[in-house]
């Protein structure tokens, strides 16, 4: 609890010196009905489904602010992830832009053993995205430190249609993390979304080179979103 009120005070300076230079600024919210909760392709609901949302403040100035939850069962008494992040991005040109965010994950349930810090940076160029994640305690506390290199790719294919790619390494230093003789993995994603009539629908195949668990496998996953 005291990390969190630690994280939500840089929040509150961040959102204090994006006041001092402007008023301008940003919200949108979204809800998520996903038939799978998939983070960095591995259920974090045994292949059932979520409900999720945010909301989001984007300054003029490249500052953002947001939280965002989820149904979870991660095998525990956990049943809810809740993330705050605060982020700067800015951009070269209209083709070139690089963003960094820092996130708070909470396990409420959990008293804060689970929860946890991530640093994010990534630099994007026409559809290409290139980012490094890294979490020096990952997944509570005295976790192993994590680092997540990974590469997306995301065009509008065809009117409306966007198609979305990513790769990514799971890495941590500790033996047997992912499972045994594992300490690292790849994930990866493939998907296609489309608006209809105000929502976006969303089909993707997620999955990692795990074969341990039915958790870890290829499948397929179907989300309805709406932006407010």
């Amino acid at each position: 609890m005291k990390k969190t009120f630690g994280f939500l005070a840089v929040v509150w300076m961040q959102v204090g010196m994006s006041n001092a230079i402007g008023q301008d600024f940003a919200t949108s919210a979204n809800v998520t009905l996903t038939s799978d909760y998939s983070s960095r392709g591995w259920s974090q609901t045994t292949r059932d489904p979520a409900i999720q949302g945010g909301f989001d403040l984007e300054f003029k100035e490249g500052f953002s602010l947001g939280t965002w939850a989820s149904n979870v069962n991660l095998g525990s008494s956990s049943t809810m992830e809740w993330s705050l992040y605060a982020g700067y991005s800015y951009s070269f040109s209209d083709d070139a832009t690089c963003k960094v965010t820092v996130f708070r994950m909470e396990f409420p349930s959990e008293g804060g053993a689970f929860d946890f810090v991530e640093y994010d940076g990534n630099i994007t160029f026409k559809s290409f995205t290139a980012g490094l994640t890294l979490s020096p305690s990952y997944s509570g506390d005295n976790g192993p430190f994590f680092h997540y290199p990974y590469v997306q790719y995301s065009k509008v294919v065809e009117e409306d249609l966007t198609l979305d790619l990513h790769v990514g390494l799971n890495k941590v230093d500790s033996d047997d993390y992912f499972g045994v003789g594992h300490d690292s993995y790849l994930d990866f994603s493939a998907s296609v979304t489309k608006p209809f009539h105000g929502i976006e629908v969303s089909a993707a195949l997620v999955g990692t080179n795990l074969d341990d668990s039915p958790d870890t496998q290829a499948r397929i996953v179907v989300s309805l979103s709406k932006s407010l």
